[in-house]
């Protein structure tokens, strides 16, 4: 569920991938081993290089996305306790190994539902310094993604007891 009109550079589209793609997928992550989070987070992380995987990404996304190319390093996040966030940020481009491709844009795929009232939503930010600042609002739904501009100012809110798990990617978008 999102609250509001996502802003521009900000596409949103709800329970996209069915659920067996969805737990294909997650039984990978569960495969990979576990991470150190960084400094900005309290979340674990795993990391994959698969161009395979990217490119089935890459198919079943919605044209509307414009999206060429998945890049092949993908990385799963996990808020499995409670208190598990992300500060506020922007994200950086890619060069992807694979394809070649410098990245233009950031995708989130959940891989978990989180219930209204327990935390977990992904806000959109006018500016990343204020938290507070919030454009547009998604609580997490397993199989929806948003694909964003790298340069959109985003926080992942503090998680309550239901763990929020995601696939985090970056995409190659033509150009708006």
């Amino acid at each position: 569920m999102s609250s509001g009109e996502p802003p521009p550079g900000v596409l949103y589209f709800e329970r996209h991938f069915n659920d067996a793609f969805m737990d294909a997928i997650d039984a990978l992550r569960t495969e990979i081993p576990v991470s150190l989070a960084s400094g900005n987070m309290r979340a674990n992380r795993r990391f994959l290089r698969d161009a395979t995987l990217a490119k089935n990404i890459c198919e079943r996304l919605p044209s509307e996305a414009n999206v060429l190319s998945v890049c092949s390093d993908i990385r799963f996040i996990e808020y499995d306790e409670p208190g598990g966030y992300i500060q506020p940020h922007v994200d950086g481009t890619r060069v992807c190994e694979h394809t070649g491709l410098q990245t233009t844009h950031s995708m989130l795929v959940w891989l978990s539902d989180v219930p209204e009232d327990e935390g977990g939503e992904t806000d959109f930010l006018r500016d990343v310094t204020d938290e507070d600042s919030v454009l547009y609002s998604i609580r997490p739904k397993k199989g929806s993604v948003v694909i964003f501009r790298h340069d959109s100012p985003h926080v992942g809110r503090c998680v309550g007891v239901y763990p929020k798990l995601l696939l985090r990617g970056d995409v190659t978008c033509a150009e708006e």
